[in-house]
Formats: C-alpha cells, sequence, structure tokens
C-alpha cells in the first residue's frame, strides 16, 4: 500500500522539525537521533485498512530489549491514529533496533470501542521507513506496521 498524501506531508513535516532540533542536539554528542512513526487503527489488533477507524489518545511505547523491555519513550496518537516518537538517546545500532525493539500500545482498545477486550496488549516491530526523505544524516526513521497482539 502506497503512502498518502497527508502521511507524506506528516513525516516530511516531522523530518523538517528534526532539522531543526539536530544543531542544538549535536552539543550533546547523540550518536544518532531516531524517528519512530505509526498509526494505530480500533481493531483488536491495532491494524486496519482506511475505512478502519483510528484509535485516537493511545498511549504507545518504545521498548527494547527480552521481556517487557527497557521503556525508553511515550507517545499519544492524535486524531487520526498517526504517532511519531523522537528519541534521542537509543543507544543501538540499526540491526539492534530492528531485531529487538517494538512499539507497544499501552492503552486498552476498549477505550476506542467498547466491544474490544479491555485486556491484552499489541506490539509491532520496527521496520525502515521505506520512503526516501531529505533530511540530516543522523537521523534514522523507522516505521511501527503490523501490530500484534501478545
Amino acid at each position: 500500500m502506497a503512502p498518502t498524501k497527508k502521511t507524506m506531508l506528516f513525516v516530511c513535516l516531522l523530518v523538517a522539525a528534526v532539522a531543526v532540533v539536530v544543531p542544538v542536539a549535536q552539543g550533546n554528542a547523540h550518536k544518532s537521533i531516531s524517528l519512530i512513526t505509526g498509526k494505530l487503527f480500533c481493531t483488536l489488533n491495532g491494524n486496519g485498512t482506511a475505512s478502519s477507524p483510528p484509535f485516537p489518545n493511545a498511549s504507545v511505547q518504545l521498548r527494547c530489549g527480552s521481556g517487557n523491555g527497557k521503556l525508553f519513550e511515550t507517545a499519544k496518537t492524535n486524531s487520526t491514529g498517526q504517532f511519531s516518537i523522537l528519541e534521542k538517546n537509543l543507544p543501538y545500532t540499526v540491526a539492534q533496533v530492528l531485531s529487538g525493539c517494538r512499539v507497544v500500545v499501552a492503552t486498552p482498545f476498549k477505550k476506542c470501542n467498547s466491544t474490544l477486550p479491555a485486556i491484552g496488549t499489541v506490539a509491532s516491530k520496527l521496520t525502515l521507513n521505506p520512503t526516501p526523505v531529505v533530511g540530516p544524516k543522523n537521523v534514522t526513521i523507522y516505521k511501527a506496521v503490523n501490530f500484534k497482539r501478545l
């Protein structure tokens, strides 16, 4: 599925915002900055199609490591279910992020649809964003896709 114009605009605006932050952050000697984006739907597993309702105001967490993993950052989805996490202190290589980090949805899905379960967690592994983005070279953009129930 090709990204929509709105999604492309959203990612471009995020990269532009990062471009403004990077010169300030470089003084802190961060190796790289990770930008994680995704979209959460109000469905049993968090995945959906263009006609699926979004999951607004859901808390999502960036976690890395085995078990529950270490919590690095949290974010909220917007009214369209989209989220972005900007992490400046991720001490992992790209390969380690792809194999050991995930986005976990902390808000019960019952909050967006009373017929969905009140318990249960969904998580998504990360992929590299396939869309070429012009921006600072030390920003790696990941995308959370294919949420699964844990």
